[in-house]
């Protein structure tokens, strides 16, 4: 069976079991995201920091993440609670841009403090998916959240398809040897069009602000892919890990949405409250 074709069964699948969850309502939802957190700190700290399971800074992590998601999802909802974390996700936004754009090469300096602090993988992971979760509060969440999807994920399957059709130059090699710059334009048309269509017919009339957003937000789903590819180049790995066939493990499926997830949470936020 060809990796293609692996990718293609996986996604079904994990299209299937969000669908599932989006059906059954705000609770199974929400719960499905909580669980993003702790597989992703696990990649995290084991694969990336090469650090033992169940030491201190693993159960650290992993206490700050639950604690939090749970508490802010499920005992004190406020708007003041998710504009405080939605900023913070803007701000880590603006960090990981700063990796990405202004760290060049291998800094062991930077490796080792990233080790030292795998307590922070707690709020590393709990900032974005707050943002995520910030979504499913409101009254038409559903359709917000598919909204999101279809912005985010075209993006990799478009890009995919039309970079295996179409790429020929290369988008940045030392960073994504397989990202091209045809797959990547085609990603980006293919997801604002989408994204339009389904936004004007069943959330609210598009607007060209709108669409600009749309494509903004288009760009920075690679952007967040990009440095996550640089993060595990940094640390000389291939994927998060294998437990997703086709598509490598949890924080390899959700790093462009996680890094997209503020953006479009400061949107609606801005626009629908």
């Amino acid at each position: 069976m060809s990796n293609t074709t692996v990718r293609i069964i996986s996604g079904a699948a994990l299209i299937i079991l969000v669908g599932l969850c989006i059906y059954s309502g705000p609770q199974a939802t929400l719960i499905l995201f909580g669980l993003i957190g702790p597989l992703m700190i696990d990649e995290i700290i084991t694969n990336f920091y090469g650090q033992r399971r169940f030491s201190i800074r693993y159960c650290l992590a992993q206490a700050i993440y639950i604690l939090c998601y749970y508490f802010f999802n499920f005992y004190q909802i406020s708007q003041s609670s998710f504009s405080f974390w939605i900023s913070a996700g803007i701000v880590l936004n603006i960090l990981l841009l700063a990796y990405l754009f202004l760290v060049y090469k291998k800094s062991e300096l930077l490796l080792t403090i990233f080790r030292v602090t795998s307590w922070g993988t707690g709020l590393f992971t709990l900032i974005p998916l707050l943002s995520l979760s910030y979504i499913i509060h409101f009254e038409n969440w559903r359709l917000l959240l598919i909204g999101l999807f279809l912005l985010n994920f075209m993006v990799d399957t478009a890009a995919y398809f039309s970079g295996k059709k179409f790429g020929k130059h290369k988008l940045w090699e030392a960073v994504s040897p397989k990202k091209t710059i045809e797959g990547a334009v085609g990603g980006v048309i293919c997801s604002v069009i989408a994204t339009s269509i389904f936004w004007h017919y069943l959330i609210a009339p598009v607007t060209p602000f709108t669409v600009g957003f749309f494509f903004v937000v288009a760009c920075c789903s690679q952007v967040g892919d990009l440095a996550q590819s640089k993060l595990k180049r940094q640390f000389e790995i291939k994927d998060s890990s294998s437990l997703i066939p086709g598509h490598g493990g949890v924080y390899d499926r959700v790093d462009s949405l996680l890094f997209v997830a503020p953006l479009y949470a400061f949107y609606l936020m801005a626009n629908f409250r």
